[in-house]
């Protein structure tokens, strides 16, 4: 399907969105080896083309990834144990502008 320059490729349990500058990608897939929650989740991808992060300044989450073509952001990661109980404390830092509280939105 096609909508001005969009155009949309949809597949049993997934979904390609294509623009002239991105193509996003949106695929349903089990959460395995889960211990609680859901048992199902979304793998979103984005693909850049044409040079478009440099030229829209991306912002957000997301497009700081791409806001630097050519340099991986890395942030901070969790160190996990190999038995026991585990609480996260890695919330993106170094990978993001800010902090990880900065981005979260009231539900």
């Amino acid at each position: 399907k096609k909508c001005l320059e969009l155009a949309m490729t949809i597949r049993h349990s997934s979904a390609t969105f294509t623009m002239p500058d991105w193509t996003v990608g949106v695929a349903a897939n089990y959460v395995y080896d889960r211990l609680a929650g859901p048992a199902h989740r979304l793998d979103v991808s984005f693909h850049a083309r044409s040079g478009a992060p440099a030229r829209s300044m991306p912002h957000g989450l997301i497009g700081q990834s791409f806001a630097t073509p050519g340099l991986v952001r890395n942030g901070k990661v969790d160190e996990y144990p190999w038995e026991g109980s585990f609480t996260t404390s890695a919330m993106a830092e170094g990978a993001i502008e800010g902090t990880a509280s900065q981005y979260e939105v009231a539900s």
